[in-house]
């Protein structure tokens, strides 16, 4: 790496600005190189792409670009794009009729390039772009600015990647759903996880569970958000789910939860437990306050569980219907997310809190999706047991 200079170098400072039209006379031309080896692949979305060029329409500035220029022995120019593929490609590609403007352009919406008024053409046409020129650099010094103007970005988790990649109606949905007060005095998210969008995340989880049964949290969110992208037909019905069921969560109970309640892992199955009986949501007075007493009681028995150290042949033995209860859900506690897991959770809380004498073996209990035949075997009680001082399971 070259040493610090002791003044700027000037060299890095040039800047200039170039229209959309001086880009697309480039590419004619056979003068724009797009795809330097040190750049990324195009990964942008069409959403993305239309909601760029909106901001464009509107003359809204965007983030600068790095073009390096290089002339050759017969005079012909190339000109590198350093920084900023992404956003050229989308202007080049609407101007190619690739893709339509999305909603948020108002009456433009829909339209693809050849369909708008000429005014409207020459002020895209006309809109400049900042652009910063570098000079002739070796190839190294040049993968290193493009290093160096990306190495500040933090990497995305899975969620932030989504609220970049999709613009629909399921996002739109949760997004609204995770800003409830419910979630703030819940206690079940840190400044972090709301920071990093992770609450609207789980809330995307509850959805999906609520409306299509418990998923595999590993490979099956990502799908839903890509399906429903254009259109989600349930969103009323998930609306209203939320609605009823954080109402009567907060008759039933204290948050933030002191027992085990305001755990992402405990909350989703005490939030399916309820969504599965919205119909007779909210409960009167009298069952209001059974349903919480026995969400104590269940709290308890499972913390039992997971803190004994006695000989597992003996909590198997457990005489009580509510302490089997309380070793199944424990067993669910590991891998968390797991669908198999978080089944298991579910149908031993709802069997605790409306008894209905159903069969809880261990296959029974973990009936009721389509992904038993992939699902792997759950840790018996005895390994739980000598596993629960290690790290902590999943939070979701």
């Amino acid at each position: 790496m070259n040493p610090v200079p002791s003044v700027p170098n000037a060299r890095f400072l040039d800047a200039t600005q170039q229209t959309v039209a001086w880009f697309w006379k480039r590419l004619q031309s056979d003068e724009l190189e797009m795809e330097p080896p040190f750049q990324r692949n195009p990964v942008w979305q069409e959403a993305q792409k239309a909601y760029l060029i909106d901001s464009i329409l509107r003359g809204y500035p965007v983030p600068e670009l790095y073009l390096q220029t290089t002339v050759s022995a017969d005079a012909s120019e190339t000109h590198v794009v350093v920084d900023g593929q992404q956003r050229i490609r989308a202007c080049l590609e609407f101007i190619n009729d690739l893709y339509p403007l999305g909603t948020e352009s108002g009456e433009l919406a829909g339209q693809r390039f050849s369909d708008l008024d000429p005014l409207v053409k020459e002020r895209f046409f006309r809109y400049k772009f900042v652009v910063r020129s570098l000079p002739a650099l070796s190839e190294g010094e040049v993968r290193e600015i493009f290093g160096r103007l990306n190495r500040n970005n933090v990497a995305l988790n899975r969620q932030e990647l989504r609220q970049a990649t999709y613009w629909g109606d399921f996002i739109s949905c949760v997004t609204e759903l995770s800003k409830k007060s419910f979630w703030v005095r819940s206690g079940l998210f840190t400044a972090n996880d709301f920071r990093r969008m992770l609450d609207i995340e789980y809330v995307s989880e509850l959805t999906v569970a609520a409306l299509y049964g418990v998923q595999n949290k590993k490979d099956k969110l990502d799908s839903f958000y890509a399906d429903f992208e254009s259109e989600f037909p349930d969103r009323v019905s998930a609306e209203r789910t939320f609605e009823r069921v954080l109402a009567q969560l907060d008759q039933v109970l204290d948050w933030p939860n002191p027992l085990r309640w305001s755990r992402k892992v405990d909350f989703y199955a005490l939030f399916l437990a309820l969504a599965k009986r919205q119909e007779d949501l909210p409960f009167d007075r009298e069952e209001a306050s059974r349903v919480g007493e026995r969400l104590g009681e269940f709290s308890k028995l499972v913390g039992e569980v997971l803190s004994l150290s006695v000989d597992a042949g003996k909590i198997v033995g457990w005489p009580s219907r509510e302490g089997h209860l309380a070793g199944l859900y424990a067993r669910g506690v590991r891998n968390s997310s797991d669908a198999g897991s978080r089944r298991l959770r579910l149908n031993s809380l709802e069997e605790f809190l409306w008894p209905s004498g159903r069969d809880m073996t261990e296959g029974n209990t973990l009936a009721g999706g389509r992904s038993d035949s992939h699902m792997k075997r759950l840790p018996d009680l005895e390994t739980l047991l000598a596993t629960e001082d290690a790290e902590d399971p999943e939070d979701a």
